[in-house]
């Protein structure tokens, strides 16, 4: 529980400014679980760049299968903090999250059977995943996104 994730594009609209907001209204609690999920997933996806770029393939699947299992709604929460959660993010962010969490799993896959086509095409589609749902949901803590 380190870093954020690293999120390069750009989407300039007021709609994600808005849907930014949704995030920075959670309570101190979710925010901080939210976070240090992120800082997990940062660290990893980097681990998982450094692997694949070494053919280290039993550690991208380890890694994407940590990424995969580690979905916020899969997380221990209280029924407060899944209630919360439910009620205060769009089902869009809930969406973009689980899909991103899904094709950690596929890149799993991919690296158990050393399919170095699909294993960078996982981690291409996931690290958009990072960005799309970033700049949409994000901008108040990446401003490059404005």
């Amino acid at each position: 529980m380190k870093k954020t994730i690293l999120l390069i594009s750009l989407v300039i609209s007021l709609f994600s400014i808005e849907k930014s907001d949704e995030i920075t209204k959670l309570s101190p609690g979710l925010q901080s679980l939210l976070s240090a999920e992120m800082v997990e997933v940062n660290k990893s996806m980097q681990e998982i760049f450094e692997s694949i770029i070494s053919a280290d393939y039993e550690n991208v699947k380890k890694l994407s299968k940590g990424i995969e299992n580690s979905f916020i709604l899969k997380k221990k929460l209280t029924k407060e903090q899944g209630k919360e959660l439910t009620t205060k993010v769009s089902s869009e962010f809930l969406k973009q999250d689980k899909r991103f969490h899904e094709i950690a799993g596929e890149l799993s896959n991919a690296a158990e059977f050393e399919d170095k086509k699909d294993i960078n095409k996982y981690f291409f589609e996931m690290t958009n995943s990072c960005v799309k749902c970033h700049s949409t949901f994000a901008t108040h803590r990446f401003s490059n996104f404005n």
